[in-house]
């Protein structure tokens, strides 16, 4: 764990050393035009998402529970936003004890969350519930810094909708994983980025500041695998919806009033 850590800080560190000649095209693609540009921050923050992710898969094999050395794709998903995320964040800091500083959190936070996809792998751990609370508590952090990336870079609708969607897919796929929903969590995590896309459709055309939107689009989120957990767990009562209603309204007005 500890290789993997420095590897990806390397990674992080490469990105200020090595100098690679930026790639441009254009084309055409069902009358939209669409520019690409390959250069050395996203080749490298790529490399460290993958890292991550491959790291990540390294280590749940380990794992006593895991037999066979199974591959279990889910826990590749929030190790490799941790990494792409703060690969971001470090990429804009100058060079000086702020950037010391980065990295060191930077590899805190690595240890952590690896660690913490360790931990839940075995439900009767005790640390179990606190690394599951953890993780999910850092997975919709870094949904909404996803889904304000998306919106802040100002995309066109063509492109942030298919983003969003699978950034929203992919969390909530992963926290109803956490939840120990198997057979159904490809289903209701495809259900809940479609309605969540729907969404951020109706909110790209509003004039709405991209952290505000990414919030609520992180609500739609929290709500949809709230009602599905109640609904797995046969606890989808009329009390529970009214309750889910409430904490609805309260987000969004917090949200549209604070953010």
């Amino acid at each position: 764990m500890s290789t993997l850590t420095a590897l990806l800080l390397l990674t992080y560190t490469l990105i200020r050393i090595v100098t690679l000649p930026s790639y441009e095209t254009e084309f055409s693609f069902l009358g939209l035009l669409i520019r690409l540009e390959l250069n050395a921050s996203l080749v490298m923050l790529t490399i460290a998402a993958f890292l991550a992710a491959a790291g990540a898969d390294w280590l749940i094999r380990s794992h006593p529970a895991v037999k066979n050395g199974s591959t279990r794709p889910e826990h590749w998903v929030i190790p490799g936003l941790a990494a792409l995320g703060t690969g971001v964040i470090l990429v804009r800091i100058p060079e000086g004890p702020a950037l010391w500083l980065g990295l060191i959190l930077t590899a805190a936070l690595l240890v952590a969350v690896l660690v913490s996809e360790f931990i839940v792998l075995d439900a009767e751990d005790p640390r179990h519930d606190t690394a599951a609370i953890g993780l999910t508590a850092l997975a919709y952090l870094l949904l909404i810094g996803a889904l304000f990336a998306i919106r802040a870079t100002g995309l066109r609708a063509a492109f942030a909708i298919p983003l969003t969607f699978c950034a929203c897919a992919a969390v909530a796929w992963r926290l109803l994983r956490l939840a120990r929903i198997k057979t159904s969590a490809v289903r209701y995590g495809l259900l809940i980025s479609a309605i969540a896309a729907q969404i951020s459709w109706g909110l790209h055309y509003w004039p709405l500041p991209p952290l505000r939107g990414a919030l609520i689009l992180g609500l739609v989120v929290y709500l949809g695998n709230g009602l599905v957990l109640a609904h797995e767990e046969g606890n989808l009562g009329r009390i529970r919806i009214i309750e889910f209603a409430v904490v609805g309204v309260i987000g969004l007005t917090a949200v549209l009033m604070l953010a």
